[in-house]
C-alpha cells in the first residue's frame, strides 16, 4: 500500500516538514524508515542523485524508491512525529542542473531530430547520451538555443496525467506505461514525462555550457554544466589563463598563438637534445669498446653510468653491432636501477640466465630476448649484478 507522498515532485523548493514514521525496520547496522510523506528525494532515480538531509537531527545516509514506497536508511532508529531538513544548496544544484538537462535535451530534439538516451547527474557534472553524432557546430548551435530559453525565463510546470492523456500531448519521447504520468513542461518549448526536481523558471538555470563531448556508442555523449557550476567553472579557467597570461607576459587572447610557438620550440629543441644525447651515446659506446675485456675472442663491457635506461639500451646496441661483443650496462637514478644487457648477432651465450640473476640482485622486472635485455629494480645494488654477471660469463 502507497503510504509515501513525495511532497518534492509538488514543491521542490521545500527543505523541511513534520512528517509520521510509518515503519522503522531494522536492517544489517541500519534502520529503513518508511514515513507518510517525504521531501527527500531518492538515489538516482530518473538519473539524479539523493537529497542529503537530517530527520530529527539524525544522518539519512540513503534514500532509495522501492515501489510507491520511500525508503530512508539512518543509523538510528526513529518514531512517531519527525522533522526533515534537506540540504537546500544540493537539491537547488540538482534542479539546476535537471532542468538544464531538459533544455538541452530539447534544443538537440529541436534542432536535429536527436533522442536523449541516456542522462546521468552526478555532485560534479552532468552528461546525456544522444542517439545522433553530433557536430562542433552543431553543438554550438544547441547550447545558443539552450541559453536563449534561459534567457526567455520561461515558466516550468508539472501536471499528473493518465497514460491515456499523456498520449495525446505533445510530448518530446513517448512515456512509459504508467497508469499515472507526471509531465514537467516549458511554456511554448518542451514537455517530457519525468519524475525530478526542477526550478519554477528557465532563468533560475542561469547558463548551459558544455564543457566536452565524445564520441559514444553509435551517438555522442555530451558533458555540461548548469546554473553555479558553470559559473564555478568559468572562475576557475578564468584564473587559470590569467595565470597563464602572466607567465607567458601575454594578453589571454594570445595565450593559444603563444603556447603554439612554445611547442614549436620545444619540439625543435628535443630533436637537438636527442642527437646530442645520440652522439654522446655514441662516443661513450666506442670509449666502452676501446675499454673491452676480451676472453676467447669475446669482447666483454662492464660499466656503470649515470643514464636513463633509454640511453643505456643506446649504448648496448651500439656496442654489439660488431661482431665478438658482450655488454653488461648498469645505472643508479631515482631509487631506480636500471639494468640492460646484450650480445652480437655472432654469439650464442645464454645471456638469459646471466639477466635472471641479476634481476634477482637488484629486485627487478623486465626481460627481452637474447641479444637485448632490460629491466629496472628497486635494490640499488648496480656493482653487484656487473660482478656476478662477470663471474658467469667468465666461468
Amino acid at each position: 500500500m502507497k503510504t509515501s507522498e513525495k511532497i518534492y515532485r509538488e514543491n521542490s523548493y521545500l527543505t523541511s516538514m513534520e512528517s509520521e514514521v510509518v515503519s522503522c525496520v531494522p536492517k544489517d547496522d541500519y534502520y529503513e524508515v518508511i514515513l507518510d510523506k517525504t521531501i527527500f528525494y531518492p538515489h538516482m532515480s530518473g538519473g539524479q542523485p539523493k537529497d542529503e538531509g537530517t530527520i530529527n537531527g539524525i544522518k539519512v545516509i540513503d534514500v532509495q524508491e522501492r515501489g510507491e514506497e520511500i525508503i530512508h536508511v539512518l543509523d538510528e532508529p526513529v518514531s512517531g512525529r519527525a522533522s526533515l531538513s534537506i540540504d537546500y544548496g544540493i537539491r537547488f544544484d540538482y534542479m539546476q542542473q535537471h532542468t538544464g538537462q531538459h533544455i538541452l535535451s530539447y534544443a538537440i530534439a529541436q534542432l536535429y531530430d536527436g533522442t536523449t538516451v541516456g542522462f546521468h547527474l552526478s555532485d560534479n557534472y552532468t552528461t546525456i547520451d544522444i542517439d545522433k553524432v553530433l557536430t562542433d557546430d552543431m553543438v554550438v548551435e544547441a547550447e545558443l538555443l539552450s541559453n536563449k530559453i534561459i534567457y526567455e525565463n520561461k515558466a516550468m510546470t508539472a501536471d499528473t496525467y493518465n497514460y491515456k492523456e499523456a498520449r495525446e500531448l505533445k510530448l518530446r519521447k513517448l512515456p512509459p506505461e504508467l497508469d499515472n504520468l507526471r509531465i514537467v513542461s516549458i511554456a511554448d518549448y518542451d514537455s517530457v514525462a519525468c519524475g525530478g526536481t526542477h526550478v519554477k523558471n528557465t532563468g533560475e538555470v542561469g547558463i548551459i555550457k558544455i564543457t566536452k563531448t565524445e564520441k559514444y556508442k553509435s551517438g555522442t555523449r555530451i558533458e555540461f554544466l548548469c546554473g553555479k557550476r558553470g559559473l564555478d567553472d568559468y572562475i576557475n579557467k578564468n584564473n587559470e589563463l590569467t595565470k597563464l597570461s602572466s607567465m607567458l607576459t601575454c594578453r589571454t587572447d594570445m595565450l593559444l598563438d603563444n603556447i603554439e610557438k612554445i611547442l614549436s620550440e620545444n619540439k625543435m629543441i628535443k630533436k637537438d637534445y636527442n642527437l646530442l644525447a645520440n652522439e654522446l651515446n655514441e662516443y661513450k659506446a666506442r670509449e666502452l669498446k676501446n675499454e673491452a675485456v676480451i676472453k676467447d675472442n669475446i669482447k666483454f663491457v662492464f660499466a656503470k653510468y649515470n643514464s636513463d635506461i633509454k640511453d643505456l639500451r643506446y649504448i648496448c646496441s651500439k656496442i654489439t653491432e660488431d661482431e665478438n661483443y658482450v655488454s653488461v650496462l648498469v645505472s643508479e637514478e631515482h631509487n631506480i636501477c636500471n639494468l640492460v644487457m646484450g650480445q652480437s648477432k655472432n654469439l650464442k651465450l645464454d645471456l638469459k640466465e646471466v639477466f635472471e640473476k641479476c634481476k634477482g640482485i637488484i629486485n627487478a622486472k623486465g626481460g627481452g630476448n637474447n641479444y637485448l635485455l632490460q629491466g629496472q629494480g628497486t635494490a640499488l645494488k648496480g656493482e653487484e649484478c656487473i660482478e656476478s654477471a662477470k663471474n658467469i660469463l667468465f666461468n
